[in-house]
């Protein structure tokens, strides 16, 4: 315990002055009255910071051997781990923020992982496997996960039926992919996925209008101020 010399009051705690005259206290200091807390946006950050670190300095090394070690002509694929690198903080920054809901995150990783599949095809020579067959198998797993999310996680309903629209617009993207390939007759197998695609996009709306109209309703009219 310490003591003011000049208000002779006894302070516990580890204080060093004086909370009435701002003198400096004589004594020892007790144990901390309350335990030492790290917030967890501070070891998020602190996580975070850690491996932006150890991840772009994994890619500085990589991008040394790329561009100067190795003298005959190559894809600088260093580029390519790069972008993925990127786009892995990126998602580790919205988990660890720990404000996101289900059907959001789903729908920004369907946007990241989408247009890092699309750059990895166009950095290795445009193949379409891409477009043809990652991005309906992303889009249509975002479609159904998030009509489980507005039925299983009440709590995500009212977000989750904005998102899901969003997402179903995604759909209106097979539907133009197929009307431009039947106009220039290039439709063939591998424009299945993308049917596959618009079928279970058009099932999952049919299941929010008719199972969850009602909240759909009220939510429309809250966000536009109806």
């Amino acid at each position: 315990m310490k003591n003011c010399p000049h208000c002779h009051i006894q302070v516990g705690g580890t204080a060093a002055y004086c909370p009435l005259c701002q003198n400096r206290l004589t004594g020892t200091d007790d144990a901390p009255w309350w335990p030492v807390i790290t917030s967890p946006q501070r070891r998020a950050a602190l996580v975070f910071k850690i491996v932006s670190f150890l991840a772009l300095a994994g890619n500085v090394v990589a991008a040394a051997f790329d561009f100067l070690l190795i003298e005959e002509p190559h894809t600088h694929w260093s580029l390519l781990m790069l972008g993925w690198v990127l786009a892995g903080l990126l998602v580790l920054h919205m988990l660890l923020r720990r404000r996101y809901n289900g059907p959001r995150l789903a729908f920004q990783l369907l946007l990241i992982v989408s247009a890092m599949i699309i750059f990895t095809d166009w950095f290795n020579g445009y193949t379409g496997y891409s477009l043809d067959l990652v991005v309906p198998v992303l889009c249509s797993i975002t479609l159904v996960c998030n009509f489980i999310f507005a039925f299983l996680r009440t709590r995500f309903t009212e977000n989750g039926l904005v998102y899901m629209l969003l997402n179903i617009g995604v759909g209106i993207l097979p539907y133009l992919l197929l009307v431009f390939r039947v106009g220039t007759g290039s439709i063939d197998g591998h424009s299945i996925p993308w049917v596959i695609c618009l079928i279970i996009s058009a099932i999952t709306f049919l299941g929010l209008v008719i199972f969850q109209g009602r909240a759909l309703r009220s939510e429309i009219e809250k966000r536009l101020h109806m």
